[in-house]
């Protein structure tokens, strides 16, 4: 059932904020110089307050949105974008998707500068985003838009999750099952038609990462075959035409690509079978997260002593 009430408060909102816009345009345009202005002085603090400012006084968000989502606007420096990414993060004003991407995007920087005290303040956050273990349904809503999606966030979390836990090796192995079977169990539990094409499309990628932390051994194959080819039935649906279009990634290509990879694994263990799997698992190229995913992968036994 339409809710007529909440449509017409959302597209009031909608027309409120952007007639504040329009009069306050002069305004905004100079706060965003002034902000740029302290990112170019290093003075990352009064950088986040004048956001906070935006957003409070003219419900302005763009230039945040800038910051999180598109890494070439962030400062050059890699501390400073880390500054930037945890304030905007922890800043109560600005939208929660914002903040949960912020979040994200500041583990991925946190790791390659190896900045362990960063790292130890955003896990326990990280784990809680992920749910591996949670009981409580995604929820599953036609309208959501892609950042904004609960499933593409949860799924976001779990493959920055896995990248940590690759990072740590074998001492992790029971942390990246979870992400596996986690995984498997939202994708079996997902209804189809009520994700937008465009958010269900562009999150097959970290979906994948998660999916090939299962074991592979023959059973877990062949229940993730079944489970993937009924994703891609999906896929090849005429409603998927313009997300695949207009995505930077062949999402669609991939998962028939990680498909041949699953049958490959029913049939043998070889050593290039276990190097392309990790190259789709991982998605941040360190020293650390690749020899730790080595590790890992090292230390699990062989598909067929598993089977025999």
């Amino acid at each position: 059932m339409i809710n007529i009430g909440g449509s017409l408060r959302h597209h009031a909102g909608r027309l409120y904020r952007r007639l504040l816009w329009w009069l306050s345009y002069k305004q905004i345009k100079a706060s965003e110089l002034s902000v740029e202005a302290a990112i170019d002085s290093d003075d990352i603090h009064s950088a986040l307050r004048i956001l906070e400012y935006q957003k409070c006084k003219y419900q302005w968000h763009l230039q945040v949105d800038k910051f999180v989502f598109r890494p070439e606007c962030r400062p050059t420096d890699f501390n400073s974008a880390l500054t930037l990414l945890i304030g905007i993060h922890k800043c109560g004003a600005h939208l929660l998707h914002q903040r949960f991407y912020a979040g994200i995007a500041a583990i991925y920087i946190s790791m390659q500068l190896k900045d362990s005290v960063g790292l130890a303040g955003l896990r326990p956050w990280l784990f809680r985003q992920a749910g591996l273990t949670s009981s409580e349904q995604i929820a599953f809503r036609p309208h959501w838009r892609n950042r904004e999606c609960p499933y593409k966030q949860i799924i976001s979390a779990r493959a920055c999750l896995l990248q940590l836990s690759l990072a740590e090796g074998r001492t992790a192995a029971k942390t990246i099952e979870l992400i596996g079977h986690a995984n498997l169990r939202t994708l079996n539990a997902m209804p189809f038609k009520e994700v937008s094409a465009d958010v269900l499309y562009r999150s097959t990628t970290n979906l994948l990462r998660g999916l090939l932390c299962l074991s592979f051994n023959r059973l877990e194959c062949h229940q993730l075959s079944n489970s993937l080819n009924r994703l891609l039935i999906e896929l090849e649906c005429g409603r998927y035409r313009r997300p695949a279009e207009q995505a930077k990634e062949n999402h669609l290509g991939l998962l028939i690509e990680v498909l041949g990879l699953i049958k490959l694994a029913m049939t043998s263990d070889s050593q290039a079978l276990r190097e392309k799997r990790l190259s789709i698992m991982i998605n941040i190229a360190t020293p650390c997260v690749t020899n730790g995913a080595l590790n890992w992968l090292n230390s699990l036994e062989s598909n067929f002593t598993l089977d025999n």
